[in-house]
Formats: C-alpha cells, structure tokens, sequence
C-alpha cells in the first residue's frame, strides 16, 4: 500500500512537472498572437489612412470617400478594443473628425486633404509607439 501511494505521489509530481512548462509556453504564446493581432489591426488602419489620403490627393472624391469609411470603420474598433490608454485616446480624437472628413469628401471641398493631413500624422504617430 505504501508503495502504491509513493508511485502516485510520484506520477502527480511527473504529471505537474510536464505541465507547468507546457502551460507557460502556451500562455506566452497566446500574449504573442494577441500582440500580433494588435499590430496586423494598426497597420490595416495606417493602410487605410494612406490610402484615403493619397485617393483624395488625387481628386478621387469617391474612391477616397471609400477609403475614408474604411479607415474610421477599423479606429473605431481599434479604439474599442485596445488596452493602451494612449492609442485609444489618439483613435478616439480621431474619430470626432468623421463627419466633417465624410462630409467634405461627399462634397468634392478640395480642402478636405489639409483636414486629413493631421489625421494621417496622429495614426502614423500612434504606430510608433
């Protein structure tokens, strides 16, 4: 009987030893795929931020006004599902200019690429965190 308990005794000891390494590499690879996920979401954002620029530099109202709904679409998410503080902060005072940006592109006003300008700036700042 004793040994029958030291055997198991063992066996649990064997067993935790197996998964506790095995547990952490999982957990540190989960924080790894979340941190590329974030980083895939911001880089969609500044493409479309780029993109809505270079269409409206381009006097292509429509295919910017696209550009443009597709880029406030993925900050508002961004926003949403973010933890830094900061980044959240930047998406958010970027997301108050939507309805003058898609207004003034709706529009044709040619000076809707000065408006966006500062736009571009804080989502490429942002980036660089």
């Amino acid at each position: 009987m004793r040994n029958f308990v030291i055997g198991v005794v063992l066996l649990l000891i064997g067993v935790l030893l197996g998964f506790i390494p095995q547990y952490a590499k999982a957990h540190r690879l989960q924080q790894q795929v979340e941190s590329c996920g974030a980083e895939l979401q911001l880089a969609q954002v500044r493409q479309s931020a780029a993109l809505m620029y270079v269409a409206t530099s381009q006097l292509n109202y429509g295919n910017a006004s696209g550009y443009a709904a597709q880029f406030f679409d993925q900050a508002q998410a961004l926003a949403g599902s973010t933890a830094d503080a900061g980044l959240r902060s930047t998406f958010t005072e970027i997301l108050n200019s939507r309805g003058k940006i898609t207004d003034d592109l709706s529009k044709g006003t040619a000076g809707v690429l000065a408006e966006m300008q500062p736009l571009v700036m804080k989502v490429e700042q942002g980036a660089g965190r």
